[in-house]
């Protein structure tokens, strides 16, 4: 069955924390146990020593045993340990009785009978009741001897075992019993129960698995926010992109905060962005080939239709005056010349786009301004257009002179083709020097190009004016030969244009030639 991200997020989360709590409560309760136990070790031997001071006193003067049991039993209530002693021959000769009633009806006697009776248990089983006068030990004292030579020999004896006559766990302490003079009198084992830190430990379970349980109703609530914080934004991504597959650039993520899934957010409504910007561009570019492609048919079809008209009339016989057939041959020579000038103009194009940059030539860009200005005058004059020239003849440009030349022509053929009767043209060449630029700019006072246009008049066979009309003469390539010039040039170009107002291109070179000397 498939699980939301946020489902995996809720069982991550719950089993992180569950492992946490039980690893802590695991660490915690083996910390308090070696804990207790080594403090109660030590506090039950500290007291184990005084106490067998004081016992070594009362088996060296002989006195009544009773009195010695009773002493016992005060200190197995002081210390919180059931008390044994031993002789030297592992004979058990006093020992504490918490249950006892102290004060001078208390049968001492019979408690301690009863209690050696049932540690020196008869072993029925092999029918031996005594040897030489004493008693077989059972199997409790069997037990008891293999800890207590232990203490005999000197080696300290505390461990945590289960004891055969309280049946329960206790802590058992070996102390051993005799003068400074180093002769050994006999052994105490101090015997302290250890249900209260079972108990405690019990607690500490309860307690960290109420914290554990809390933990757990913690992190459900806070992976739940965190699914609104993280899942939602991919969802909304999911969507997103699978709108974007679809063909839908318009739909966005909303991005909130700075972290990662909104910058991956950001970075999804920018590819979103970029895609329907290139899809406009391509689907803009595939007009612009169809009509590339229509325009090169119609202006090839053109020029070869008049020309195979005109020259079956005059094969066939169809016309036989002279005069009207050296109009017509004269026709199909200016036809002929202008389907040359286009087919030239689009392999110039080819040319140029196969050069990678122009020949590293110093160029004074001002003296070619001023001669394509004085070639250009004679058809302004035609009509009545005036050409202004502001050029400064200091500046010089690195790139091919005949292309700057093509260029600085194609720019001023445009501004006179597009000039009304009567108007301005301005050629300029200056240094801008904020930029550190030489600037080449053309300037006409004709009817201007719109801005949303203005990025496709260099496309091949372009034109702002839509229809096919013939009433502007040339091929339509001149822009596109002038971009690819400027690309090889490594140059920079502005176009500003207003309509009714004119157009002006600014062609921005690198300022790497310096200046000529005057």
């Amino acid at each position: 069955m498939r699980k939301s991200l946020s489902t995996k997020l809720m069982y991550s989360f719950m089993a992180l924390i569950a492992t946490i709590v039980i690893g802590v409560t695991i660490g915690m309760s083996f910390l308090i146990t070696d804990y207790f136990f080594e403090e109660k070790e030590k506090e039950l031997y500290q007291k184990g020593r005084e106490v067998a001071i004081t016992v070594d006193y009362f088996m060296r003067i002989e006195s009544d045993s009773r009195l010695l049991n009773r002493y016992l039993s005060s200190m197995d209530r002081l210390v919180g340990a059931r008390i044994w002693l031993f002789d030297n021959d592992y004979e058990l000769v006093a020992a504490s009785n918490s249950g006892i009633v102290l004060g001078p009806e208390a049968d001492d006697a019979a408690d301690f009978s009863k209690l050696k009776q049932e540690i020196y248990e008869y072993d029925d089983k092999t029918g031996t009741n005594a040897e030489n006068g004493k008693k077989q030990p059972g199997p409790m004292m069997q037990k008891m001897k293999s800890v207590l030579a232990n203490v005999y020999e000197g080696k300290p004896v505390n461990s945590r075992i289960f004891h055969p006559y309280y049946k329960e766990q206790v802590l058992l302490i070996g102390v051993p019993i005799g003068n400074l003079g180093g002769s050994l009198d006999g052994a105490m084992l101090m015997a302290a129960p250890i249900s209260g830190l079972d108990k405690f430990l019990k607690d500490i379970y309860i307690y960290t698995a109420l914290v554990g349980l809390a933990a757990l109703l913690l992190s459900l609530f806070i992976v739940r926010r965190l699914s609104k914080t993280i899942v939602k934004p991919l969802v909304s991504m999911r969507d997103s992109a699978s709108a974007i597959a679809a063909g839908d650039y318009s739909r966005k993520v909303a991005v909130e905060g700075e972290d990662e899934i909104a910058e991956l957010g950001s970075s999804l409504n920018a590819l979103g962005n970029d895609l329907s910007q290139f899809v406009r561009k391509t689907q803009k570019m595939e007009k612009l080939r169809r009509d590339f492609v229509a325009n090169v048919s119609h202006e090839l079809r053109t020029p070869i239709t008049i020309i195979r008209g005109y020259n079956e009339a005059i094969s066939d016989g169809t016309v036989t005056d002279d005069a009207i057939v050296k109009k017509y041959r004269s026709l199909i020579n200016e036809e002929t010349i202008r389907l040359e000038r286009l087919i030239k103009e689009l392999l110039d194009i080819s040319r140029l786009q196969i050069s990678e940059k122009a020949e590293p030539e110093i160029i004074p860009i001002g003296n070619i301004v001023r001669n394509v200005a004085e070639m250009l005058t004679v058809r302004a004059a035609e009509r009545r257009i005036t050409i202004v020239t502001e050029v400064d003849d200091s500046l010089n440009v690195r790139g091919a002179g005949d292309r700057l030349v093509q260029l600085a022509m194609i720019l001023g053929d445009n501004a006179i083709k597009y000039s009304p009767d009567n108007g301005v043209i301005k050629f300029e060449v200056y240094l801008n020097e904020e930029k550190d630029k030489v600037v080449l700019a053309v300037e006409d006072q004709g009817h201007g190009i719109p801005e949303e246009d203005i990025p496709f008049i260099w496309e091949r066979f372009y034109k702002v004016d839509k229809s096919h009309s013939r009433n502007v003469p040339g091929t339509g390539l001149g822009l596109a030969i002038a971009k690819e010039i400027i690309r090889m040039h490594g140059a920079g170009v502005v176009v500003r244009s207003k309509q009714c107002e004119g157009t002006r291109f600014e062609i921005s070179f690198n300022n790497n030639a310096g200046k000529q000397e005057k």
